[in-house]
């Protein structure tokens, strides 16, 4: 009988008598690269209502991925999948871990584990507390669920990220949204957000640390003036746009903001050169305290 864990490609090559397997990239989760287990196959036990291509989508979803061997997390990935199809407060218990391959890195398993789904809950309104600069229609339209559909924990936080990036935009740089549920025993949830905008920042000074024709040309070719409303996702755009200007190295994390938060602004350091990034001192952000009587 053919295991359903052969969707999965594996590629092994034999080491000094251990099998190395390689992940695809998009469900490789390990920080350990040199450990962690294969999900091969995957059997979930006591669920009541899902029918079974349910639950075989839920599985391929496991299959095929490579995580760390713990049992906790696992847990919480299981649990991840369920509340993406509106299993709000599913139950996932005895998630076991059964070695098929002890040799192989990662180790090749089979996952086991007992679910209950519990209710399925949709969606009843999305809250909006402690907003100023922006509308709470404009809030609420970030995130691809509506009242009535189901309540899913992915379109969550796809709404968040999306309400950081809209925000980042217009200089919030320590913008943060704080969610919480509500959950009624009519299968509803309420979704509140409270809104912590921060600081608005403007554009600082750029500093370029290169060679100076190469820190001339870059000067030049930046868009975003002094005193402006600091544009978080300009800075992409600038790298994509100079891209013959840059080595070929260069991403968003050769790219240094140092917030002065009592002046409103950020500075912007591309760091290019190693040799005249070693000669200037490490800058240090300038934070607001908050000060008490």
């Amino acid at each position: 009988m053919v295991s359903r864990g052969c969707i999965a490609v594996l590629i092994c090559i034999s080491l000094s008598g251990i099998l190395w397997a390689s992940c695809p990239e998009k469900q490789d989760h390990r920080e350990d690269k040199s450990s962690g287990v294969l999900i091969t196959d995957f059997a979930i036990t006591g669920t009541q209502t899902l029918s079974s291509r349910e639950l075989t989508e839920i599985e391929s979803q496991m299959i095929g991925s490579c995580f760390a061997e713990d049992s906790d997390e696992l847990g919480q990935r299981i649990r991840t999948l369920f509340q993406d199809r509106g299993y709000f407060t599913v139950e996932v218990k005895n998630v076991r871990i059964k070695p098929s391959d002890v040799l192989g890195v990662p180790k090749s398993v089979t996952l086991e584990a007992d679910v209950v789904e519990g209710q399925r809950y949709r969606l009843a309104q999305v809250k909006v507390v402690d907003n100023h600069a922006l509308s709470a229609e404009k809030i609420r339209n970030q995130f691809p669920m509506k009242p009535g559909e189901l309540f899913e924990r992915s379109k969550v936080g796809a709404g968040l990220e999306s309400l950081r990036k809209l925000y980042a935009q217009d200089g919030f740089l320590d913008f943060a949204a704080i969610p919480a549920t509500d959950v009624s025993s009519n299968a509803t949830i309420g979704l509140t957000l409270t809104m912590n905008e921060g600081q608005q920042y403007h554009m600082g000074q750029l500093q370029v640390l290169a060679k100076k024709e190469t820190a001339e040309e870059l000067r030049g070719a930046w868009q975003l003036p002094q005193g402006k409303v600091f544009d978080f996702g300009y800075i992409e755009k600038f790298i994509d746009s100079n891209r013959e200007k840059l080595p070929d190295w260069f991403n968003g994390e050769d790219v240094q903001l140092v917030r002065d938060c009592p002046k409103g602004a950020v500075d912007v350091r591309l760091l290019i050169d190693p040799i005249y990034v070693a000669q200037q001192p490490q800058p240090k952000d300038v934070t607001c305290e908050k000060r008490t009587n």
